[in-house]
């Protein structure tokens, strides 16, 4: 199975091309995954900063979808890895798939009709077709990827090997490498220039993993990810090639006994614990970028902007009240010419009466005061007037897709009330910089935490694995009730929120992912049977694309807008959504750790 040497301290160094394959592609997942909901619930001003219009709902429950399929897909790359191709082609093929995955979601941008309107099917349907067609790549490429690069990396070692617990979390830091450089490089350039560029820096690091590991995985990955044993019967083997073939036909073929199906509960049972903790933790890349976005004070002190390179000052910091203002006009000014040519074209059964004179009243207004902050505000009792006249008037038009796009002018109108938020000083950074925040954790706690692990195991008082996922449930459950203060303070200040609630909630989800995550990677790789390998490192991602769905509805119907209000009222805005967040793993945090001996005991002995 191996070529290593199990009693060499050195890790091989296949590793370290696994290493850095997985910190490109996590580097083109996380850049995707920090500016995607932006991306939907952004609203165009130019053609130079696009955005979908969409609303928070609808953009978390895409998300949520999306994620999920992310997760499920590896089960049928998984399945046909173990069965027919290995895992290194699949890892090739799925790197492919996502690099053109990222490229035609960056296309979106360069077929849609304009901006200002919202892309639907009605609206936009090309944009929207090659959208979905980028997603359904990148969700097909993760399928063929994610699996088969995490059991190769099991590959490296025998087992019983101690060091492959160390290896996992060693491959868990170039995952996060990747991951918090992307927010900083592909979601700057993402928020300040077009969604569109940072999608397309995204391919571009998804390429730089392929070459990567094309070029020395031919050297350092020699007999890993084949594909399966096919012996020539007339072909001559020596004496230990034969004991090596034999053993692994063994391997791949012998009946499954009463261990291997103990350990197969276990992965299932863990698999069903780990759902609770990435609902939580997956909020990341809906409701708390969107809460990072709209709820926190981002600003940059006066201190730090004076010593600041001119280069940052103008490239990387936005200034968020004349970005806010200016997508205001110009959405203003789409919905007033869609109107018009709705009109014009016969399209609008009933002509909006005195339309055109409240167009001329309005953006006479705009126009004399430009520079008035306070003019914004005065605006919207306007837009909700007009919205509110065309939604009565439209009420017998029996052209339904008119008829509801126009009705929901209000709603889009009113959002864009809560995208803008005067700040005291207009230099703010991007809300996709929070999302480094939790991989930047993982590269400094990682090495702590395997140090810890060590050390504890000389002594015989290592945690057992299902203990470890209890604790990663109970710290994420910790992570959220920190942010109910944060929410509250949002809702308070008119969504000034202090930074350090999002940093603290990720520092929190953070030290409970690496109790859980590369902990449950390497668990699968040693307790699944040789020849289900892949497909029960399938079944462990189909329980994070079950949460990922999840995530996406409990944050599209409690934790869109301001949220639910269940027990610590409407004043506290997304702090009862933020308590339910902390609930759930924390329930389940508790019966892990309940029965954590019992299937501790159903390992036999593999831990």
């Amino acid at each position: 199975m191996s070529n290593v040497n199990v009693s060499s301290r050195r890790h091989p160094a296949g590793l370290w091309v696994l290493f850095t394959t997985e910190m490109w592609e996590r580097f083109a997942f996380y850049a995707m995954r920090a500016i995607l909901v932006l991306y939907l619930v952004s609203v165009s001003t130019s053609e130079w900063t696009p955005g979908f219009g969409w609303s928070e709902s609808d953009a978390y429950k895409l998300y949520g979808w999306y994620t999920g399929l992310v997760y499920l897909s590896p089960i049928l790359g998984g399945w046909i890895a173990d069965r027919f191709i290995g895992q290194r082609f699949c890892v090739i093929l799925g790197a492919v798939l996502m690099a053109l995955g990222e490229f035609f979601l960056a296309a979106t941008e360069f077929v849609r009709i304009g901006c200002g309107v919202k892309v639907t099917f009605a609206t936009d349907p090309t944009a929207l077709v090659v959208f979905y067609i980028g997603l359904g790549l990148m969700i097909l490429g993760n399928g063929f990827f994610k699996p088969c690069i995490s059991v190769m990396v099991g590959q490296l070692y025998e087992q019983g090997d101690r060091r492959r617990d160390v290896a996992f979390t060693i491959f868990y830091m170039g995952i996060n490498i990747g991951a918090f450089f992307s927010p900083l490089v592909a979601g700057t350039v993402a928020e300040n220039y077009g969604f569109h560029l940072g999608f397309i820096i995204a391919g571009l690091g998804m390429i730089c993993g392929l070459i990567s590991f094309t070029l020395f995985g031919q050297v350092h990955l020699k007999g890993i990810g084949a594909a399966p044993v096919r012996h020539d019967p007339n072909e001559e083997m020596t004496a230990e090639a034969k004991a090596a073939h034999e053993k692994l036909v063994y391997e791949q073929t012998r009946p499954l006994d009463r261990k291997d199906y103990d350990r197969i509960f276990v992965i299932i049972a863990l698999s069903i614990f780990v759902i609770a903790f990435w609902t939580a933790f997956e909020q990341a890349g809906s409701s708390l970028n969107v809460f990072a976005k709209k709820n926190t004070d981002r600003s940059i002190a006066d201190s730090v902007i004076k010593v600041s390179p001119n280069f940052i000052k103008n490239n990387l910091l936005d200034n968020e009240r004349v970005v806010k203002y200016k997508s205001l006009i110009v959405r203003l000014e789409a919905l007033e010419d869609q109107a018009k040519r709705l009109g014009q074209n016969g399209e609008l059964h009933v002509q909006p009466e005195s339309f055109n004179d409240r167009a001329v009243r309005l953006f006479s207004f705009r126009k004399n005061n430009e520079e008035d902050e306070g003019s914004v505000e005065k605006i919207f009792p306007l837009l909700a007037e007009r919205a509110e006249g065309l939604k009565l008037r439209l009420a017998d038009n029996k052209d339904d897709d008119i008829v509801i796009a126009l009705t929901e002018l209000k709603k889009v109108e009113e959002g864009l009330g809560r995208d803008f938020v005067p700040r005291d000083n207009a230099f703010t950074f991007p809300a996709t910089w929070y999302q480094s925040v939790n991989a930047f954790g993982i590269v400094i706690f990682a090495p702590i935490f395997a140090t810890i692990w060590i050390f504890l195991a000389r002594f015989g008082i290592e945690p057992s694995t299902p203990t470890k996922f209890a604790l990663g449930a109970l710290l994420v459950s910790a992570s959220f009730f920190v942010m109910i203060p944060g929410a509250i303070e949002a809702k308070a200040t008119g969504g000034k929120a202090a930074a350090y609630w999002l940093v603290f909630c990720y520092l929190l989800a953070t030290w409970g992912e690496l109790c859980l995550s590369p902990v449950g990677l390497s668990m699968v790789t040693k307790l699944a049977p040789a020849r289900y390998a892949s497909l029960f490192m399938g079944v462990w991602f189909l329980a994070s694309s079950v949460a990922y769905v999840f995530a996406g509805q409990l944050a599209s119907i409690f934790g869109a807008g301001d949220g639910i209000s269940f027990f610590l009222g409407e004043k506290s805005g997304l702090a009862d959504f933020f308590l339910l967040m902390a609930i759930i793993p924390m329930i389940i945090g508790i019966i892990a750790l309940i029965l954590a001996p019992k299937l501790k005991q159903m390992m036999h002995g593999i831990d």
